[in-house]
């Protein structure tokens, strides 16, 4: 049985996911499965990713539904059989060490539940443009934000901790402040997931999440850490609004990270480690 299954939940994916199912299949730890879920997609998403199915570790599930992310997250998480589960979209690129590096800090420290790591962001042309957090790589901290596309944890955490679907756009950030309390988080400072941060109109995303704020605001009323989180996404929301109005939604956009990177191809962060 492998140590860890990757999962890709896609829908309408075909621009990028070849690049992802790529970099999870050249990564220098090998004992893993990669799973491919498509949420109905309407694209040639399935076609692209069957291109890899001769690999026995690539399992593609496909049941033309449109179910949404967190209810896929959860089914993946009752169905998969390995110790640990990664996540990954379907835009992104690991770094080739990531899964071997998350893997060795769990060997280190088998107390910690969800792990995380840092990222380089990267544009439509796979160049980095920016470093997320100012850490240095051997930073292993807690209390510190978690980037959802670079977790890995162990299924049984998953398992028993869901992600609540009515939380729509933020079920993550909902899942974090629901655990954080009572399990073990950290993050490395080692940049191991080359996060896509492309397009514009952002704050659309922004308001599309407006229904599960409103959902975590009416179920969590009492707590701070809830209203805090929500009542600064609301004000977040209407920032970028206003900033796409005068056309700056780049500048907050940029400034997500600590570190700016002059652009290069991100085929040269990767090439002294490997």
């Amino acid at each position: 049985m492998a140590k860890v299954t990757v999962a890709i939940p896609v829908y309408n994916a075909e621009k990028y996911l070849e690049q992802a199912i790529v970099s999870v299949l050249s990564q220098t730890f090998q004992d893993f499965e990669l799973w491919i879920v498509d949420d109905g997609s309407k694209d040639s998403s399935i076609k692209i990713a069957e291109k890899y199915t001769a690999d026995p570790r690539v399992k593609i599930f496909a049941d033309g539904q449109n179910l949404g992310l967190a209810t896929r997250l959860n089914r993946i998480a009752q169905d998969v059989t390995t110790e640990y589960l990664a996540r990954m979209d379907n835009d992104d690129i690991m770094h080739p060490k990531r899964l071997e590096k998350q893997i060795n800090v769990f060997a280190a420290h088998p107390e910690i539940d969800v792990l995380s790591t840092n990222l380089y962001s990267i544009d439509e042309d796979d160049c980095v443009v920016g470093k997320r957090f100012d850490k240095s790589d051997g930073f292993l901290g807690e209390n510190f934000p978690v980037m959802h596309p670079t977790v890995m944890a162990k299924t049984s955490w998953f398992r028993a901790y869901p992600y609540d679907k009515n939380a729509v756009r933020v079920d993550d950030s909902d899942l974090w402040m629901r655990t954080s309390g009572h399990c073990v988080f950290r993050t490395m400072g080692e940049p191991l997931l080359f996060y896509r941060e492309i397009g514009d109109k952002y704050y659309v995303k922004y308001f599309q999440g407006f229904p599960g704020i409103f959902y975590l605001l009416k179920k969590n009323y009492t707590s701070a850490e809830y209203l805090k989180f929500c009542f600064r996404y609301i004000a977040i929301s209407f920032v970028f609004l206003i900033s796409y109005l005068f056309g700056k939604e780049h500048i907050l956009i940029s400034n997500r990270n600590k570190v700016k990177i002059e652009k290069q191809h991100f085929t040269k962060f990767i090439g002294d480690d490997e």
